[in-house]
C-alpha cells in the first residue's frame, strides 16, 4: 500500500527572477529570466513526495483570487491531494519574489495575510495518515497535526526554520525535528552544530533531531546516537525549495519504515537532484531517479 503523508501548513505563489546577481543595495537590477511557479513549505513537501511515489494530501489555505486557483491547479497536476486545502471566505493567497543567482543561492521575500490562516482544519484531513510532516506557518495546524500523529504512534516530522512563529512548544509533540541551521542556533545558541543537537536533545530525549547544512550534508542525534550524512555532491543551478525538497522526502521515508539515518540520506539525494534543476515542477525528482544516484553512492 503507498504510504499517506499529510503535510502541514503554507503553499506559496513564487515569481522566481534569475538574476546575475543577489540584490544587495536600493537600486534597480534585470532579470536574466522570470518564471511562476508553486512553492511553499508544506506544498514543495508534498509535491516532493507524490513525484517520488508517494501519496500526498496537502492541509493549507488558498484565498479566491488568482494565485490561489494557478496554485490549486499545479497542486492537482502534480498529484496532490487537495481535500484539505481550504479556501476561507476572507485573506489573500500568500505570495513571494524569488531572485536566484548563477551559483543558485537564493533571496527570498514573502508575504503572508494572517487573516487566511485563522483557525484550525477538520481532524478528518490527516485520516490514513502513515506520516504528518508540518512547517511553522501555519501553527494551530501543526500542532493539530502533529498531536494526531504522535497519538497514533505515526511519525509527526517538523520543518523548524525561522519565521516568525514561535513554535519552540511544538517540538515536544514532533517524534522528528529537523532544524535549518539558523533555526537550530537561534534556538540552542552557539555555531556549533553536535553542541546544539546535544542541547535540544537533552530537553526533548524523546524526539529524533537532525540539522541540514547545505553542501555539508546532514547531522543527526536520536535516542543517544549521532551520526552524520553527507550530501551528494551536485552543480547547484537554483536552491529555492531544496530543504522542503529534504523534509517532504524524509518524511516519506520514515513513514515506508526506514530508519531515521535511512530516511536522511533517502532525503539528501532527492534534495541534491532538486537543486541541480531551475525550480519547477519538473524539477521535482523521481523515485527511480534517487534510488539511482543513491545507488551510486555506497
Amino acid at each position: 500500500m503507498t504510504a499517506l503523508v499529510v503535510c502541514v501548513g503554507i503553499v506559496v505563489l513564487d515569481e522566481v527572477f534569475e538574476v546575475a546577481v543577489l540584490p544587495h543595495a536600493a537600486s534597480k537590477y534585470a532579470a536574466i529570466s522570470r518564471r511562476e511557479v508553486a512553492g511553499g513549505i508544506a506544498a514543495n513537501a508534498a509535491m516532493a513526495v507524490a513525484r517520488l511515489g508517494g501519496a500526498a494530501r496537502l492541509v493549507s489555505r488558498v484565498a479566491k483570487d488568482t494565485a490561489g486557483q494557478r496554485l490549486r491547479a499545479v497542486l492537482d497536476d502534480a498529484g496532490v491531494d487537495c481535500s484539505g486545502l481550504q479556501t476561507p471566505a476572507s485573506g489573500v493567497t500568500s505570495t513571494s519574489a524569488v531572485f536566484v543567482d548563477p551559483q543558485g543561492e537564493r533571496m527570498l521575500v514573502n508575504h503572508k495575510d494572517p487573516a487566511l490562516f485563522e483557525g484550525t482544519p477538520k481532524a478528518s484531513c490527516f485520516a490514513g495518515a502513515a506520516a504528518v510532516m508540518c512547517d511553522l506557518r501555519w501553527p494551530e495546524a501543526a500542532r493539530l497535526g502533529l498531536a494526531t500523529a504522535t497519538k497514533a504512534g505515526l511519525p509527526a516530522v517538523l520543518d523548524y526554520d525561522l519565521a516568525p512563529e514561535q513554535a519552540a512548544d511544538m517540538i515536544p509533540l514532533a517524534s522528528h525535528v529537523i532544524f535549518s541551521e539558523g533555526a537550530l542556533f537561534d534556538l540552542a545558541g552557539g555555531e556549533h552544530r553536535r553542541a546544539a543537537l546535544e542541547d535540544v536533545a537533552k530537553r526533548y530525549p524523546s524526539v529524533a533531531f537532525a540539522v541540514t547544512a547545505g553542501p555539508e550534508g546532514a547531522f543527526w542525534i536520536a535516542a543517544g546516537c549521532n551520526g552524520h550524512v553527507p550530501a551528494v555532491p551536485v552543480r547547484a543551478v537554483d536552491t529555492l525549495g531544496a530543504g522542503d525538497v529534504f523534509h517532504g522526502a524524509a518524511a516519506l521515508g520514515l513513514a515506508e519504515g526506514l530508519s531515521f539515518p535511512e530516511a536522511l540520506r533517502f532525503a539528501s539525494a532527492a534534495a541534491a537532484l532538486k537543486v541541480s534543476q531551475p525550480s519547477g515542477l519538473d524539477a521535482f525528482p523521481t523515485r527511480s531517479e534517487v534510488e539511482q544516484i543513491m545507488e551510486s553512492r555506497p
